[in-house]
């Protein structure tokens, strides 16, 4: 269901004025994907750290395990998903050039073939056939905006050819190692000679992980919009199911090894 829109016209038309019109509709100049990259990265770096402790602690194995694991896997899984990201982004905009190039090509060498397709996709708009060929005319002066056009129809996209692609993958790792250590603090203050009960260091990491699923889960109301409490409770949700698999896992397999 689509998000009821609640703005103020005199509000729209003050932002409009003011050049500000971008805060009607997204973050801006963080709209390249850096802070959903900043987000998701950061539930998953919390989701999957916690989760190895949650295994490891259903186990019983002693507590220097789960550091070493935490960290081990934090570190590596951190690495990848940013990696991953930035070959993915990579990916994405070379196929999107490609098709771009293909549709100025396109243009170009096949104009008529292409005037078709640009009235298929006026009539799709609902435009009457006199704007159409109107619209169509017009745009044969513009073979740029021409292709591009004819880019959105077949893609379903923007070209976005001036995002920084590199930026999201590193976003992505230090978001997944700066929400995943969260869940290893209790274990790394006891080595570092914080007095914490020892029994008690898996409590402390369950607070502190749903603590931080919830901020962060609510931080994408930021990009999906809704409540915020509701995001919150939803990330907390799948990252209390993902921990419990872990943990209850993580006990039967040690009954059997």
């Amino acid at each position: 269901m689509a998000e009821k829109i609640t703005l103020s016209v005199e509000t729209a038309r003050q932002l409009h004025h003011e050049g500000r019109q971008m805060q009607l509709h997204s973050a801006g100049k963080f709209d390249n994907g850096v802070l959903k990259a900043a987000v998701f990265g950061a539930n998953d770096g919390i989701v999957t750290t916690f989760a190895v402790v949650a295994g490891v602690a259903g186990a019983q194995l002693p507590p220097v395990i789960i550091l070493v694991m935490g960290l081990a896997n934090m570190f590596a899984d951190g690495l990848s998903m940013g990696l991953g990201d930035y070959l993915g982004e990579r990916s994405e905009a070379q196929h999107r050039a490609r098709q771009y190039e293909i549709e100025k090509w396109e243009v170009e060498h096949i104009p008529e073939e292409e005037l078709v397709e640009l009235d298929d996709y006026f009539q799709k708009k609902e435009i009457n056939i006199a704007d159409r060929k109107q619209l169509s005319n017009i745009l044969r002066k513009y073979p740029k905006f021409w292709a591009e056009l004819g880019f959105i129809d077949e893609m379903g996209v923007t070209l976005q050819v001036d995002r920084q692609i590199w930026l999201s993958g590193v976003v992505t790792f230090f978001a997944f190692l700066a929400a995943g250590f969260l869940p290893l603090i209790p274990y790394v203050l006891f080595y570092l000679g914080v007095p914490l009960a020892q029994e008690h260091q898996f409590n402390y990491s369950i607070i502190a992980t749903a603590s931080a699923l919830f901020f962060v889960g609510s931080l994408r109301t930021y990009i999906t919009k809704g409540a915020w409490w509701k995001n919150g409770l939803e990330m907390l949700a799948i990252g209390t199911i993902a921990a419990a698999t872990a943990y209850v896992l993580g006990a039967l397999i040690s009954t059997v090894v």
